[in-house]
C-alpha cells in the first residue's frame, strides 16, 4: 500500500481499515491477514507475477503479493492469532489468494453504501466492526480450534490484548511449559506466538506515535531503533509508519 493514496485508517485492537486508492504500491507481504474489497475490480499480482481480477477476495498471512486499484478500494487487516483471524486461517488454509463469495456479501454491500452515501467513514468501520462480531459469533460454535489450550489461549490473549502477556505466563495458563506452549501454538494456528506480542507492542504503540517521531515512538515501546520498528511495522500492516506520523 502506499501511504500517500490513504483517505482513511481506522486500526483497533485486532484488525485494520483503510479507504483510498492504491494504484501504485510495489509488492509486499505482511502478517496480517488480508480482505480487499474494490469499488470496482482491482488487480492482484502474487509472487509468481501471475496477474487476476477480483471484485473481492482473501489474502493469507505472508503470501507476496502486489495490490493495484484506480478506483477506491477497502482493504481490512485482521490478526491472525484472534477468534477471527483463527477462523479465516482454518477456512482458506490451504489457500494462498482467493476470491470471497458466500458469506462475505454483506461486506460489498457496506462498502457499497459507503460510497453512495455521505461517506461516513466512522460508520463504515463500525458497520465492519458489527459483521466481524456476527462472523465471529458464528465460527466460534464450531470447533475448530482442534485444542482446547489453545483456544483458551487466544481467549487469554484478547481478554488481555491491553499489555504484553509474556511467555511465561501464557505457557502457565495452558498448564505446558514454554517450549511445549510455543510447538503447540506453533502447530495449530501455523503462527509464531512472539509475532503475536509484535502485534500487541505496534498497536499499543499507535496513539504515542501520532503526536512523537518514529524514533522516539520505537524507544518507549522497546524496539532496538527506528529501523527495527519501521520494519516490524511494515512487515505487520504492509506500509510504513510515516503515514501515521504525518496525520498529527
Amino acid at each position: 500500500m502506499n501511504e500517500t493514496t490513504i483517505n482513511n485508517i481506522h486500526i483497533g485492537k485486532n484488525m485494520a481499515v483503510f479507504v483510498g486508492q492504491f494504484n501504485d504500491n510495489i509488492s509486499h507481504k505482511h502478517y496480517a491477514l488480508q480482505i480487499s474489497v474494490g469499488s470496482e475490480k482491482f488487480e492482484i499480482t502474487d509472487e509468481r507475477n501471475n496477474q487476476k481480477s477480483y471484485a473481492i477476495c482473501f489474502i493469507n498471512s505472508t503470501i507476496k503479493h502486489q495490490f493495484k486499484s484506480d478506483e477506491t478500494a477497502l482493504i481490512i487487516l485482521i490478526n491472525p492469532i484472534s477468534s477471527i483471524g483463527h477462523h479465516l486461517y482454518k477456512k482458506y488454509r490451504n489457500s494462498q489468494i482467493t476470491r470471497l463469495n458466500e458469506g462475505f456479501e454483506q461486506l460489498t454491500v457496506i462498502f457499497d453504501d459507503y460510497l453512495k452515501s455521505s461517506h461516513d467513514f466512522k460508520n463504515l468501520t463500525n458497520n465492519i466492526h458489527r459483521f466481524f462480531l456476527d462472523f465471529k459469533c458464528q465460527c466460534e460454535l464450531e470447533n475448530h480450534f482442534e485444542d482446547e489450550r489453545i483456544f483458551k489461549a487466544i481467549k487469554y490473549l484478547e481478554l488481555n490484548i491491553d499489555r504484553i502477556v509474556s511467555l511465561s505466563e501464557i505457557a502457565g495458563i495452558c498448564f505446558l511449559s514454554e517450549t511445549r506452549f510455543l510447538h503447540l501454538f506453533k502447530e495449530k494456528t501455523n503462527l509464531n506466538f512472539r509475532r503475536y506480542q509484535l502485534w500487541n507492542k505496534l498497536i499499543k504503540s499507535l496513539p504515542y506515535l501520532k503526536s512523537h517521531s518514529i524514533t522516539e515512538t520505537a524507544f518507549q515501546f522497546g524496539f532496538t531503533d527506528s529501523s527495527h520498528y519501521s520494519r516490524t511495522f511494515k512487515e505487520t500492516f504492509g506500509l510504513s509508519p510515516k503515514f501515521l506520523s504525518s496525520l498529527k
